[in-house]
């Protein structure tokens, strides 16, 4: 994975955009999510991630590690949520403490990069999956129905059932020795 990450980081110094899609797609949802703990609308949270992924490809030249790249990231995630919050309290009417909000994103900050980690690994692992026992797993993480999963994909409940069933056996093999993997796999399904 470190090999891979490395690539990235070449090809990403070097301006090629494939490597910013790469960046993006092992990045945005975890991003998203730990945005979502200080900002609680997605939409929001989802255009300040854009927004960084901007910065990134505004400043990509800089990045030497893939460590500096990520604590970008996450920084700027974090610090234009804050942002956020401070410039939309008064519309909510509400005061807003940035003392207290800094120190709470410093205190919670090497936590979010941790499950940043969790929610990367398993989103590798599910990408890994065949490609119909994949879709059956993404459309399960939208919280659809086996019968509503049967309809978009033309198959049947059965087949839904089992394909989930695989998915979980699959994942929570190569995800053995990661216990915390097990209690998200266990909440999906």
């Amino acid at each position: 994975m470190v090999d891979i990450e490395s690539n990235i980081l070449q090809n990403l110094n070097k301006g090629k955009e494939s490597a910013l899609k790469e960046v993006y797609r092992l990045f945005f949802h975890a991003l998203c999510a730990f945005g979502t703990r200080f900002v609680k609308n997605d939409a929001v949270v989802a255009d300040i991630v854009q927004e960084v992924f901007i910065k990134v490809w505004a400043r990509r030249a800089d990045f030497q590690a893939v460590y500096s790249l990520r604590s970008f990231m996450y920084l700027s995630v974090r610090n234009a949520c804050l942002n956020y919050n401070r410039d939309h309290a008064r519309e909510r009417q509400i005061s807003f403490n940035d003392t207290e909000s800094e120190k709470f994103a410093e205190e919670w900050e090497e936590g979010f990069m941790i499950e940043e980690d969790v929610h990367r690994q398993i989103r590798n692992e599910v990408e890994r999956l065949p490609e119909a026992m994949q879709k059956v797993f993404n459309l399960t993480l939208l919280d659809m129905s086996i019968p509503e999963i049967a309809e978009a994909l033309d198959i049947s409940e059965n087949t839904v059932r089992n394909q989930r069933a695989r998915a979980r056996e699959i994942l929570r093999a190569r995800l053995k020795d990661k216990i915390f993997f097990l209690f998200l796999l266990c909440d999906i399904y």
